[in-house]
């Protein structure tokens, strides 16, 4: 270090001042504002990216921690339904049977209905879609309706309501309604 002290530096400034008319003759103006828009975004990252992506690496390790104190969420089934273990066990006829299940229960009468097998998840799992024709009260298909969305691995895809008079309570539906899960 004790080198630095005999460096010469008029002799290196002019040096500098050299090489920087030696460039702009060369490069021309566009390359030296190419030249300058790079040194600036070096310096860019070196004293603004580089600092704030070490703040975020610090908040994400604090937030990581904080959510592995937060208590796992319980696999216990809701209002007497079952959980998505069991849903998985279950077959997709035995999803179709308890669906309905639910739709007689609820004094809808089915007319007829068509299925549809489709492989989902590199072969994983199977989409079985059910439509369903029927006829019953209004208020009997939402409760059924309700009570069918609120099973895991069921998804209402759609609904369509006619009445033969408007002042009538009983409506003729067409539901269709995805199951998803292993088939075995």
């Amino acid at each position: 270090m004790t080198n630095l002290k005999a460096i010469d530096t008029a002799a290196l400034a002019a040096r500098l001042r050299w090489v920087a008319y030696a460039a702009a003759r060369k490069l021309g103006v566009p390359g030296l504002l190419a030249g300058g828009l790079v040194v600036a975004l070096v310096g860019a990252h070196a004293f603004y990216l580089q600092p704030d992506g070490e703040h975020l690496e610090v908040e994400r390790d604090a937030r990581t921690t904080a959510l592995a104190a937060l208590p796992k969420p319980g696999q216990k089934a809701g209002d007497g339904g079952m959980t998505l273990a069991q849903v998985q066990q279950l077959r997709s006829s035995e999803q179709a049977y308890s669906i309905f299940q639910i739709l007689s229960q609820r004094g809808m009468e089915r007319k007829h209905a068509t299925y549809r097998r489709e492989v989902e998840v590199k072969g994983k799992l199977r989409r079985l879609t059910i439509s369903i024709a029927m006829s019953g009260s209004y208020v009997g298909l939402r409760e059924a309706m309700r009570e069918i969305a609120d099973q895991p691995m069921v998804r209402i895809e759609g609904v369509s309501i006619e009445r033969d008079r408007i002042d009538s309570a009983n409506v003729n539906a067409d539901l269709r309604v995805s199951l998803l899960g292993p088939d075995t």
